[in-house]
């Protein structure tokens, strides 16, 4: 009466789940499946911690017919037209001052000689009569001279080479730090680009992609070695499942889900069936991965059948009572009472 009990129990749930056995684990509409070409490296790999980026300085010096800036280590020369013995040569120091006999700091950063000029006559009115100042730049645009200090260790030339740190910001010399994590090379190109001008003139730079640390993928579920990869370049579908250690045997290769993720960074996904790849050379399937891809390899039918009854029949009705099963049938071991569990 038990055996019978057990085995109405099973057919019950057989019946209940071969309804759904030929439908896939995931669920995804065709509508919404479409192609991506190739991956563009420049335009679309978003840079991450831990890749290595190469800036080149590329500094020609030509006239200048925009307004000079006083910036911190310019060197001047301060004359008063009718009191030569208040003449002095001033190196503008870090917090943006030169110093003044009988007036002590005065603030000269960001100022153009002319105003710096103005600026000191104003200041002496209350000393001289009418004074006339003359600010006169000794050695200006120092920046590119700081610049070219930090790149002289370089063995490639004018060049720096940088990682990314773990919390996405990247150092380069003179700029402030900046944040390169999830950009792309125009991207932060373009924010490298605009700091340095605003620096030092008549300098362009190329940005170049040394080391890549952050191209990964990851795949998960029916295979050997679920995991993140690095991939160096473009990779398939099938070629992440064979260093993945390929399917186990309880994959089900006809529905291998791909979450990708669109320009505006939503996420979509197509179905792939491996099986046309490997059983009908249908190459047509085996589609390229992009950076920071997911790949589903989901349980068979049979295999999320027998996890099924693993769950719901072995693992909750006591083995006393009806006694371990699987697809293939009772497992006796003995009379019924001394039944063993399955391992």
């Amino acid at each position: 009466m038990i055996q019978h009990l057990k085995s109405f129990t099973v057919l019950v749930l057989m019946a209940m789940m071969c309804s759904s056995c030929g439908k896939p684990e995931v669920g995804i509409s065709k509508d919404i499946i479409y192609d991506r070409p190739m991956p563009k490296l420049e335009t679309e790999y978003e840079l991450g911690p831990g890749d290595v980026l190469e800036i080149i300085y590329h500094y020609t010096p030509k006239p200048d017919t925009k307004e000079y800036y006083l910036s911190v280590s310019d060197v001047l020369k301060v004359e008063f037209a009718y009191h030569p013995d208040m003449d002095r040569e001033l190196t503008l120091s870090p917090d943006g001052n030169i110093t003044m006999p009988l007036k002590g700091p005065v603030q000269a950063l960001g100022l153009t000689p002319e105003q710096l000029g103005k600026k000191i006559e104003e200041l002496y009115k209350s000393i001289f009569i009418d004074p006339v100042v003359t600010v006169t730049m000794i050695q200006y645009n120092r920046t590119i001279d700081r610049l070219k200090i930090a790149i002289t260790t370089s063995t490639r030339g004018q060049s720096k080479i940088s990682p990314i740190r773990p919390d996405g910001y990247v150092s380069f010399p003179v700029i402030e730090d900046v944040l390169a994590g999830g950009k792309t090379l125009p991207e932060l190109k373009k924010i490298l680009t605009q700091q340095y001008q605003a620096q030092v003139d008549n300098l362009t730079i190329t940005l170049v992609l040394q080391e890549m640390k952050a191209n990964l993928v990851y795949i998960m579920g029916e295979v050997q070695k679920p995991d993140k990869y690095l991939i160096d370049g473009t990779t398939s579908i099938a070629q992440l499942i064979a260093r993945a250690g390929g399917f186990r045997d309880t994959a089900e290769k006809s529905t291998i889900l791909v979450i990708s993720r669109d320009k505006k960074r939503r996420p979509w996904g197509r179905l792939v069936d491996m099986e046309k790849v490997l059983y009908r050379g249908d190459m047509s399937q085996d589609i390229i991965l992009h950076q920071y891809d997911v790949v589903h390899v989901p349980k068979s039918a049979i295999a999320r059948a027998n996890l099924f009854i693993k769950q719901y029949i072995n693992d909750m009705i006591p083995n006393n009572l009806i006694g371990p099963y699987e697809l293939g049938g009772p497992i006796f071991d003995g009379p019924l009472i001394n039944v063993k569990p399955i391992n």
